[in-house]
């Protein structure tokens, strides 16, 4: 079962798109890394997930329901 679901997840800084369309589901239970480039998106990836920035476009699903992390408390919670 998919417990957290990044779908088409796109976030941009004036001209420069960060992150374009990101999709990935993440089974409970398992680990995974998020390798890439300096300036490839990895920080702004998990910023979003950690409420710090909101994505300009996509949606979060945690256990299939779409959630939307507006701050770092929402996030812990």
């Amino acid at each position: 079962m998919t417990y957290l679901h990044l779908k088409n997840i796109t976030k941009s800084f004036g001209n420069f798109c960060a992150n374009d369309n990101i999709s990935i589901s993440i089974a409970a239970g398992t680990v995974h890394a998020i390798l890439g480039e300096n300036g490839a998106g990895k920080t702004t990836l998990m910023n979003i997930l950690s409420g710090l920035y909101q994505p300009d476009s996509g949606q979060i699903y945690l256990e299939d329901k779409p959630i939307k992390i507006s701050s770092p408390g929402v996030a812990i919670n």
